[in-house]
Protein backbone atom coordinates (compact mmCIF):
# COMPACT_ATOMS: atom_id res chain seq x y z
CA UNK A 1 0.00 0.00 0.00
CA UNK A 2 1.32 3.04 -0.85
CA UNK A 3 0.53 7.18 -1.75
CA UNK A 4 1.28 7.48 -5.46
CA UNK A 5 -0.87 10.79 -6.50
CA UNK A 6 -0.41 14.41 -4.90
CA UNK A 7 -2.37 17.51 -5.51
CA UNK A 8 -1.47 20.93 -5.21
CA UNK A 9 -3.79 23.75 -5.39
CA UNK A 10 -2.20 27.22 -6.00
CA UNK A 11 -3.28 30.72 -5.92
CA UNK A 12 0.09 32.57 -7.18
CA UNK A 13 0.41 34.03 -3.83
CA UNK A 14 3.22 33.54 -1.49
CA UNK A 15 1.57 30.14 0.05
CA UNK A 16 2.56 28.26 -3.43
CA UNK A 17 6.03 27.52 -2.26
CA UNK A 18 4.90 26.26 1.20
CA UNK A 19 3.18 24.11 -0.28
CA UNK A 20 5.09 23.07 -3.38
CA UNK A 21 7.60 21.55 -0.61
CA UNK A 22 5.25 19.81 1.56
CA UNK A 23 4.00 17.77 -2.04
CA UNK A 24 7.35 17.22 -2.04
CA UNK A 25 8.20 15.58 1.21
CA UNK A 26 4.87 13.76 1.04
CA UNK A 27 5.29 12.99 -2.22
CA UNK A 28 9.14 11.22 -1.64
CA UNK A 29 8.05 8.27 0.72
CA UNK A 30 6.75 6.33 -2.19
CA UNK A 31 7.87 8.29 -5.57
CA UNK A 32 4.34 9.57 -5.66
CA UNK A 33 3.39 12.08 -9.02
CA UNK A 34 2.56 15.61 -7.84
CA UNK A 35 -0.32 17.53 -10.12
CA UNK A 36 0.34 20.91 -9.67
CA UNK A 37 -2.45 22.85 -10.44
CA UNK A 38 -3.25 26.49 -10.23
CA UNK A 39 -6.63 27.46 -9.84
CA UNK A 40 -8.59 30.64 -10.51
CA UNK A 41 -12.01 32.07 -11.17
CA UNK A 42 -13.18 32.82 -14.86
CA UNK A 43 -12.59 36.78 -14.63
CA UNK A 44 -16.57 37.24 -15.85
CA UNK A 45 -17.51 35.85 -12.24
CA UNK A 46 -16.44 39.55 -10.99
CA UNK A 47 -19.60 40.98 -12.84
CA UNK A 48 -22.02 38.73 -10.87
CA UNK A 49 -22.16 41.25 -7.32
CA UNK A 50 -22.38 44.24 -9.75
CA UNK A 51 -25.47 43.21 -11.51
CA UNK A 52 -28.11 45.61 -11.26
CA UNK A 53 -26.24 48.38 -10.27
CA UNK A 54 -26.36 50.30 -13.32
CA UNK A 55 -22.63 50.06 -14.51
CA UNK A 56 -22.02 51.36 -17.99
CA UNK A 57 -20.81 48.94 -20.94
CA UNK A 58 -17.30 50.33 -20.27
CA UNK A 59 -16.95 50.28 -16.66
CA UNK A 60 -18.06 46.46 -17.48
CA UNK A 61 -15.19 46.39 -19.94
CA UNK A 62 -12.94 47.67 -17.56
CA UNK A 63 -13.76 45.73 -14.44
CA UNK A 64 -13.20 42.31 -16.75
CA UNK A 65 -10.25 43.64 -18.07
CA UNK A 66 -8.83 44.27 -14.61
CA UNK A 67 -9.95 40.68 -13.69
CA UNK A 68 -8.26 39.03 -16.38
CA UNK A 69 -5.57 40.63 -15.66
CA UNK A 70 -5.13 39.36 -12.51
CA UNK A 71 -6.06 36.22 -13.36
CA UNK A 72 -2.74 36.16 -16.07
CA UNK A 73 -0.48 37.72 -13.36
CA UNK A 74 -1.51 35.29 -10.73
CA UNK A 75 -1.19 32.01 -13.26
CA UNK A 76 2.19 33.44 -13.99
CA UNK A 77 3.47 33.71 -10.69
CA UNK A 78 1.88 29.71 -9.74
CA UNK A 79 3.88 28.86 -12.94
CA UNK A 80 6.92 30.53 -11.91
CA UNK A 81 7.22 28.82 -8.49
CA UNK A 82 6.63 25.39 -10.05
CA UNK A 83 9.45 25.86 -12.42
CA UNK A 84 12.06 27.10 -9.65
CA UNK A 85 10.62 24.38 -7.83
CA UNK A 86 10.92 21.92 -10.01
CA UNK A 87 14.72 22.73 -11.80
CA UNK A 88 15.87 22.83 -7.96
CA UNK A 89 14.47 19.56 -6.95
CA UNK A 90 15.08 18.14 -10.78
CA UNK A 91 11.90 16.67 -11.03
CA UNK A 92 10.76 15.65 -14.32
CA UNK A 93 7.51 16.38 -15.81
CA UNK A 94 5.14 13.99 -16.95
CA UNK A 95 1.30 13.94 -18.18
CA UNK A 96 0.51 10.52 -18.09
CA UNK A 97 1.28 7.39 -15.32
CA UNK A 98 4.82 6.13 -15.98
CA UNK A 99 7.06 3.14 -14.60
CA UNK A 100 9.87 6.23 -13.66
CA UNK A 101 10.74 5.71 -9.84
CA UNK A 102 10.73 8.93 -8.19
CA UNK A 103 8.87 11.89 -7.46
CA UNK A 104 7.00 13.28 -10.91
CA UNK A 105 5.27 16.46 -11.45
CA UNK A 106 3.20 18.07 -14.09
CA UNK A 107 1.22 21.59 -14.04
CA UNK A 108 -2.60 22.39 -14.64
CA UNK A 109 -5.01 25.43 -14.77
CA UNK A 110 -8.43 25.27 -13.77
CA UNK A 111 -10.70 27.76 -14.14
CA UNK A 112 -13.72 28.51 -11.89
CA UNK A 113 -14.62 28.49 -7.79
CA UNK A 114 -11.74 27.21 -6.75
CA UNK A 115 -13.03 25.04 -3.52
CA UNK A 116 -15.54 23.10 -5.86
CA UNK A 117 -12.50 22.58 -8.26
CA UNK A 118 -10.42 21.79 -5.54
CA UNK A 119 -12.67 19.47 -4.41
CA UNK A 120 -13.80 17.72 -7.68
CA UNK A 121 -10.28 17.41 -8.07
CA UNK A 122 -9.33 16.21 -5.02
CA UNK A 123 -11.24 12.92 -5.07
CA UNK A 124 -9.11 11.73 -7.89
CA UNK A 125 -5.90 11.34 -6.04
CA UNK A 126 -4.85 10.07 -2.91
CA UNK A 127 -3.29 13.16 -0.42
CA UNK A 128 -4.08 17.16 -1.25
CA UNK A 129 -1.89 19.93 0.13
CA UNK A 130 -3.18 23.06 1.40
CA UNK A 131 -1.80 25.82 3.71
CA UNK A 132 -3.05 26.16 7.20
CA UNK A 133 -6.00 28.87 7.23
CA UNK A 134 -4.83 32.44 8.02
CA UNK A 135 -5.61 36.11 8.60
CA UNK A 136 -3.93 36.72 5.65
CA UNK A 137 -5.38 34.36 3.41
CA UNK A 138 -7.53 34.94 0.68
CA UNK A 139 -11.28 34.34 1.26
CA UNK A 140 -10.47 31.45 -1.78
CA UNK A 141 -7.43 29.82 0.21
CA UNK A 142 -9.78 29.37 3.39
CA UNK A 143 -12.65 28.01 1.03
CA UNK A 144 -10.20 25.47 -0.42
CA UNK A 145 -8.86 24.12 2.88
CA UNK A 146 -12.37 23.68 4.05
CA UNK A 147 -13.79 22.04 1.03
CA UNK A 148 -10.41 19.78 0.85
CA UNK A 149 -11.08 18.25 4.49
CA UNK A 150 -14.43 18.30 4.72
CA UNK A 151 -15.76 17.50 1.46
CA UNK A 152 -12.81 15.58 -1.01
CA UNK A 153 -13.42 11.78 0.81
CA UNK A 154 -9.87 12.03 0.92
CA UNK A 155 -6.80 12.82 3.28
CA UNK A 156 -5.59 16.52 3.65
CA UNK A 157 -2.07 18.26 4.00
CA UNK A 158 -2.09 21.35 6.29
CA UNK A 159 1.39 23.14 5.90
CA UNK A 160 2.00 26.22 8.05
CA UNK A 161 3.58 29.00 5.97
CA UNK A 162 6.85 29.68 7.63
CA UNK A 163 7.30 25.26 8.94
CA UNK A 164 9.83 23.69 6.52
CA UNK A 165 8.33 19.80 6.63
CA UNK A 166 10.89 18.05 6.80
CA UNK A 167 11.61 14.32 6.02
CA UNK A 168 9.16 11.98 7.28
CA UNK A 169 10.27 9.58 10.11
CA UNK A 170 8.42 10.42 13.09
CA UNK A 171 4.58 10.42 13.53
CA UNK A 172 2.11 11.20 16.00
CA UNK A 173 -1.62 10.23 15.87
CA UNK A 174 -4.52 12.55 17.62
CA UNK A 175 -7.07 9.55 18.72
CA UNK A 176 -10.15 9.92 20.05
CA UNK A 177 -11.75 6.73 18.59
CA UNK A 178 -14.36 8.73 16.66
CA UNK A 179 -14.82 7.77 13.15
CA UNK A 180 -13.14 10.59 11.18
CA UNK A 181 -9.75 9.89 13.39
CA UNK A 182 -10.29 6.53 12.09
CA UNK A 183 -10.57 7.77 8.34
CA UNK A 184 -7.47 9.84 8.85
CA UNK A 185 -5.55 6.66 10.62
CA UNK A 186 -7.00 4.76 7.29
CA UNK A 187 -5.60 7.24 4.66
CA UNK A 188 -2.16 7.90 6.66
CA UNK A 189 -1.64 4.16 6.87
CA UNK A 190 1.37 4.38 3.98
CA UNK A 191 2.76 6.93 5.99
CA UNK A 192 2.45 5.22 9.16
CA UNK A 193 3.76 1.72 7.71
CA UNK A 194 6.98 3.19 6.60
CA UNK A 195 7.49 5.49 9.54
CA UNK A 196 10.55 5.08 12.33
CA UNK A 197 8.39 5.77 15.20
CA UNK A 198 4.73 6.77 15.80
CA UNK A 199 3.15 7.94 19.10
CA UNK A 200 -0.49 8.00 19.67
CA UNK A 201 -1.72 10.52 22.00
CA UNK A 202 -5.22 10.57 23.60
CA UNK A 203 -7.23 12.22 26.08
CA UNK A 204 -8.54 9.68 28.10
CA UNK A 205 -11.97 9.94 29.83
CA UNK A 206 -15.00 7.85 31.07
CA UNK A 207 -15.57 7.36 27.22
CA UNK A 208 -12.12 6.46 26.26
CA UNK A 209 -10.16 4.37 28.81
CA UNK A 210 -6.66 3.53 29.05
CA UNK A 211 -7.49 -0.09 27.65
CA UNK A 212 -9.34 1.11 24.85
CA UNK A 213 -6.42 3.48 23.56
CA UNK A 214 -4.35 0.05 24.19
CA UNK A 215 -6.79 -2.05 22.08
CA UNK A 216 -5.91 0.86 18.80
CA UNK A 217 -2.12 0.40 19.82
CA UNK A 218 -2.21 -3.06 18.91
CA UNK A 219 -4.58 -2.60 15.66
CA UNK A 220 -1.42 -0.46 14.10
CA UNK A 221 0.98 -3.10 15.39
CA UNK A 222 -1.06 -5.81 13.37
CA UNK A 223 -0.05 -3.77 10.13
CA UNK A 224 3.77 -3.32 11.82
CA UNK A 225 3.44 -0.47 13.00
CA UNK A 226 5.61 0.93 14.99
CA UNK A 227 3.12 2.63 17.52
CA UNK A 228 3.40 3.36 21.12
CA UNK A 229 0.81 5.10 23.26
CA UNK A 230 0.54 8.22 25.56
CA UNK A 231 -2.57 8.83 27.28
CA UNK A 232 -3.27 12.45 29.07
CA UNK A 233 -6.18 13.72 31.10
CA UNK A 234 -8.72 15.33 28.48
CA UNK A 235 -10.58 17.68 30.70
CA UNK A 236 -7.66 20.06 31.66
CA UNK A 237 -5.87 22.56 29.05
CA UNK A 238 -5.96 22.73 25.47
CA UNK A 239 -5.91 19.83 23.77
CA UNK A 240 -5.15 21.47 20.41
CA UNK A 241 -2.32 22.57 22.21
CA UNK A 242 -0.93 19.87 24.09
CA UNK A 243 -1.46 17.63 20.79
CA UNK A 244 0.88 19.92 19.23
CA UNK A 245 3.64 20.05 22.42
CA UNK A 246 3.59 16.25 22.76
CA UNK A 247 4.07 15.84 19.33
CA UNK A 248 7.08 18.27 18.85
CA UNK A 249 8.77 16.48 22.17
CA UNK A 250 8.54 13.02 20.58
CA UNK A 251 10.41 14.68 17.16
CA UNK A 252 7.07 14.06 15.47
CA UNK A 253 7.33 15.66 11.91
CA UNK A 254 3.69 14.71 11.02
CA UNK A 255 0.28 15.03 13.32
CA UNK A 256 -2.44 12.88 11.77
CA UNK A 257 -6.24 14.48 13.12
CA UNK A 258 -9.59 13.40 12.62
CA UNK A 259 -11.25 16.68 11.60
CA UNK A 260 -14.34 18.36 12.56
CA UNK A 261 -15.84 15.03 14.58
CA UNK A 262 -18.77 16.98 16.22
CA UNK A 263 -20.71 18.73 13.30
CA UNK A 264 -20.51 19.07 9.61
CA UNK A 265 -21.98 22.96 9.98
CA UNK A 266 -19.56 25.75 9.51
CA UNK A 267 -21.02 27.70 12.31
CA UNK A 268 -20.55 24.54 15.21
CA UNK A 269 -17.19 23.29 13.70
CA UNK A 270 -15.11 27.01 13.85
CA UNK A 271 -13.65 27.14 17.96
CA UNK A 272 -13.12 23.02 18.03
CA UNK A 273 -10.23 21.47 17.95
CA UNK A 274 -9.54 21.33 14.89
CA UNK A 275 -9.96 25.10 14.12
CA UNK A 276 -7.60 25.28 17.05
CA UNK A 277 -5.13 23.92 15.56
CA UNK A 278 -5.53 24.82 12.24
CA UNK A 279 -5.51 28.90 12.92
CA UNK A 280 -2.35 27.95 15.44
CA UNK A 281 -0.61 25.08 13.82
CA UNK A 282 3.30 24.82 14.01
CA UNK A 283 3.56 21.37 12.76
CA UNK A 284 2.19 20.16 9.43
CA UNK A 285 -1.10 17.87 10.05
CA UNK A 286 -2.77 15.38 7.70
CA UNK A 287 -6.54 15.45 8.57
CA UNK A 288 -9.74 13.53 7.19
CA UNK A 289 -13.21 14.13 7.98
Amino acid sequence: MSLKTVLAPLLGDDADTAILNAARSIAAIHGAHIFVAHVHRDPRDVLVPQIGMGMSASMIETIVEQAENAAKEARAASLAAFDRWREANNLPVVEKPTETDGVTVSFETMVGEPATLVTRRARMVDVICVVAPADRESNDALAIAEAAILESGKATLVVPHDVTMPEITGIAIGWNASKEAAAAVAHAMPLLESADKVLVMSGTDDDLTKEQLGTFVDSLRWHGVKADAKAFDASSGSISGRLQAEAREVNAQLLVLGAYSHSRFRESIFGGVTDDILSAARIPVLMAH
